[in-house]
């Protein structure tokens, strides 16, 4: 038998399986990256939204979105004004706790004389979520 300088059947066959899995591997990881990414840039934005709204809001109450949003900022495209008229929210506020900020060697805080912690909940017909907001004041 000859030998031939070529690759044979079997050994290009292997090296297409190999590729093939390693490729397969690298999809998975890429659309599990960027399904991840999705859902952080989701969270963000719904954090961000949330944030805006219950800024001035120091009282349970059932409201849309756009009208705690009206209270500080213009909204003048009439699509998206419509959308967040119709995200209606309960918001429930649960009392202010003091926490003990951290303190500058001598006993005192640096910035505050106390901090307050309080857990906002945000309910919808789909689902709830709740966040902690941190003030430097008790009302």
């Amino acid at each position: 038998m000859a030998h031939s300088k070529g690759f044979s059947l079997i050994e290009t066959l292997v090296a297409v399986t190999i590729a093939s899995i390693a490729t397969m591997a690298l999809m998975r990881v890429v659309s599990y990256a960027s399904t991840i990414s999705s859902n952080a840039l989701n969270r963000f934005d719904s954090s961000v939204l949330m944030s805006l709204a219950l800024e001035n809001i120091e009282e349970a109450q059932s409201t849309s979105i756009s009208d705690a949003l009206n209270k500080r900022y213009l909204i003048d495209h009439a699509l998206i004004r419509e959308e967040l008229q119709a995200a209606t929210y309960e918001i429930l506020l649960l009392p202010k706790e003091n926490i003990t900020p951290f303190t500058n060697g001598m006993g005192s805080s640096s910035l505050f004389d106390s901090l307050y912690v309080q857990k906002v909940m945000i309910k919808s017909s789909q689902e709830t979520k709740s966040f902690f907001r941190i003030t430097s004041n008790k009302q």
